[in-house]
């Protein structure tokens, strides 16, 4: 329940947008994946769209998970899906804010330079180990997120 408090009260306070890249290993193929789109935070809704290599559109509201494909048709997520997909969308919108590197109480934080470097707790760390996060001054310019299944995860910020 915290997390969906979180990922509701990170989306009102900051509602913004950003373009970004995203890049996904996938260590069972050896294979990765780009991707290109878009973040958006409009009052209680987090809206991802993929705009490359094909269209998708994912909208949650930190309880309910919906995705659009080119088609128009909507599917809406249940049970894990569900749940993972809320989880993902929070950590991407809590490590995005500098503030949030500095005080989050999902993940112990170390800085050196221009890198943070976090470890999850709780719930979180069931799915993600760590993370990378890039940032210039105030910015954050990108994150890697590292999975329990070797998988990682990479936003960069165009």
């Amino acid at each position: 329940m915290r997390y969906i408090l979180i990922l509701l009260l990170s989306t009102m306070l900051f509602g913004n947008s950003y373009d970004f890249d995203e890049y996904k290993f996938v260590s069972a193929a050896s294979t990765e994946f780009k991707k290109s789109g878009n973040i958006s935070f409009d009052g209680n809704k987090t809206i991802i769209t993929y705009s490359k290599p094909k269209y998708k559109q994912i909208t949650t509201d930190g309880v309910n998970v919906s995705m659009k494909g080119s088609s128009g048709k909507v599917f809406n997520l249940k049970g894990k899906a569900q749940f993972f997909t809320n989880q993902f969308i929070m950590i991407m919108t809590k490590i995005d804010e500098i503030d949030e590197l500095k005080s989050g109480r999902d993940f112990d934080a170390k800085k050196k330079g221009d890198t943070y470097t976090l470890t999850f707790k709780g719930e979180v760390s069931d799915q993600i180990i760590s993370a990378e996060v890039q940032t210039k001054g105030s910015d954050v310019l990108s994150f890697k997120l590292f999975m329990k299944n070797d998988d990682t995860l990479e936003i960069v910020k165009r």
